[in-house]
């Protein structure tokens, strides 16, 4: 651990907190189980969108790096393309657990805040730095154990998803991403030459993008995106 690196996650850790999804009032809706039936399945249409997407992001940072950065990203990368469980599929089986069809998720058009969402973490990956692309990928993973534990709660309690099926997609990120969250957070502290502006900015602009994506899928009340 170094001086800049440690201070630099400690600022990546507030603009996490600044910004955390479970402050999101979609989430918290969810938790609480006021979110409608339509909003859950226009999120489970949508968001498949971006859990397409994600391993193509791993994989061009993948392409772009060396060393303990481009093994973190193929490790990451497998993971969630894992023949036994893809991380795709395991959604669409959460999705069909709340009454969507696969013809649904294939032939929707994703809505604004989800094609931000895609985007931003195409641009970051392709075209910032390697340490911008792996405090992006650390600003959204350092939530996820916590989120996907609210959503499994929310669900069961709220609205009788309880089988494997419905759930398996976030019991393997309560899991997998507690694991990431600590390797990127382990690599960006031992850095000590590092733009701390342009990594920061990245992060937040991952940070933004994520909750415009939960705002796109918020129709109770409804909202215009």
């Amino acid at each position: 651990m170094t001086p800049q690196g440690s201070e630099l996650v400690a600022a990546l850790d507030r603009l996490v907190e600044q910004h955390h999804l479970l402050k999101h009032p979609f989430y918290q809706a969810w938790s609480e189980g006021r979110l409608s039936a339509e909003a859950l399945k226009l999120y489970a249409v949508q968001y498949y969108k971006h859990v397409e997407a994600f391993p193509q992001h791993l994989l061009q940072l993948m392409d772009r790096s060396e060393g303990e950065i481009h093994e973190l990203a193929k490790e990451n990368f497998r993971e969630e393309l894992d023949p036994a469980a893809p991380h795709p599929d395991l959604w669409r089986d959460f999705a069909h657990a709340v009454g969507v069809s696969d013809q649904e998720i294939d032939q929707a058009e994703p809505l604004e805040g989800i094609k931000t969402l895609i985007s931003t973490y195409d641009e970051i990956t392709r075209r910032r730095s390697i340490a911008a692309a792996v405090a992006a990928f650390y600003a959204y993973e350092s939530q996820v154990p916590e989120i996907a534990s609210a959503k499994i709660k929310g669900l069961k309690a709220h609205y009788g998803v309880d089988s494997w099926k419905g759930l398996g997609y976030f019991a393997v990120h309560q899991v997998a991403d507690e694991k990431h969250r600590e390797q990127w957070r382990g690599w960006l502290e031992a850095q000590s030459d590092i733009d701390a502006d342009e990594v920061l900015s990245a992060a937040e602009a991952g940070l933004k993008a994520l909750w415009g994506a939960l705002d796109a899928c918020n129709i109770d009340p409804p909202t215009c995106h």
